[in-house]
């Protein structure tokens, strides 16, 4: 026998976000969603994300460590702590969205916790991105459930939603990529004194770089032009990311709001789970779209 509500409402459904979708605290907050770190680790010092490792800490240790960071999904001892709070305050169900599982073991382990509990208890959601393509998702199920939705149609405006979130990021330095062992050390010194910056595209629950463009300006808007190019002048909601880089992040959303039909927008920084790989300086938008009446 199922044990989905008829209607899932805010009230009998929870939603359970990684860290690493950024969804931001005043909106974690306004929805009551629960969050699961995911780690990060500096040689045999692993932390949880936000938890004990804030952002500007996490920047301070990156610039000054001789160790390259890594990061771990979170284990599935920690979803399931926050699963028996979510139903220990009353929820009947549950809506867990993480992370892509093309480039994470997040909602692996998320699975595997629910299965404690009754897997019929929950609706796992496989965001098929990163960083706020996957936190809009959250945060536009949330506004589904504020006014309650079968489950049924909940799913299909979810899976509608999930087909079209895109996003594109500028690196501003070829550095840490170099460091990961992504592109050789020659690679990254000539393109750093060429300023070269290579943009990231994050599609179907993939990340590539599908470019290469000289100067901070120019490749800011390049991803300004991407972003047009893919959804025209329909509303968006616009995800405004960055690495430690929160005055660039500013100027990109000006400029895009010169192009782009943009409904909502929030800033938000990436963490450790990108930036480890990435570097700081890193800016990009994350945007779904606005006109599927959520």
């Amino acid at each position: 026998m199922s044990t989905v509500p008829e209607t899932l409402t805010a009230e009998n459904t929870r939603i359970v976000v990684d860290t690493s979708s950024n969804v931001p605290v005043e909106l974690l907050a306004r929805y009551r969603m629960f969050e699961v770190p995911t780690l990060v680790i500096f040689g045999q010092e692993s932390y949880r994300n936000k938890y004990d490792l804030s952002e500007e800490a996490f920047y301070e240790k990156l610039a000054t460590s001789k160790v390259l960071p890594t990061t771990s999904q979170p284990p599935p001892s920690y979803f399931a702590e926050i699963y028996r709070q979510a139903f220990d305050e009353g929820a009947v169900h549950i809506f867990v969205i993480t992370v892509t599982s093309k480039l994470s073991g997040t909602f692996r382990s998320a699975q595997m916790a629910s299965q404690e509990f009754g897997a019929e208890r929950f609706t796992m959601w496989d965001s098929r991105s990163v960083s706020m393509g996957s936190g809009w998702q959250a945060i536009l199920a949330a506004r589904l459930l504020a006014r309650g939705v079968t489950h049924d149609e909940f799913v299909e405006t979810m899976s509608k939603l999930r087909e079209d979130v895109i996003g594109y990021a500028a690196l501003e330095t070829l550095k840490y990529v170099a460091r990961s062992g992504r592109v050789s050390n020659l690679q990254a010194g000539v393109g750093d004194l060429l300023q070269v910056k290579p943009i990231l595209e994050l599609w179907d629950g993939g990340a590539a770089v599908i470019a290469r463009v000289r100067g901070r300006r120019r490749s800011m808007q390049e991803v300004i032009d991407r972003i047009h190019k893919h959804y025209g002048d329909r509303p968006i909601y616009a995800g405004m990311l960055h690495a430690n880089a929160r005055a660039d992040v500013e100027t990109l959303l000006q400029d895009a709001q010169k192009v782009l039909n943009i409904r909502e927008a929030h800033y938000t920084d990436i963490g450790p789970a990108i930036a480890a790989l990435a570097g700081p300086g890193v800016v990009g938008l994350a945007a779904c779209p606005a006109d599927l009446g959520i």
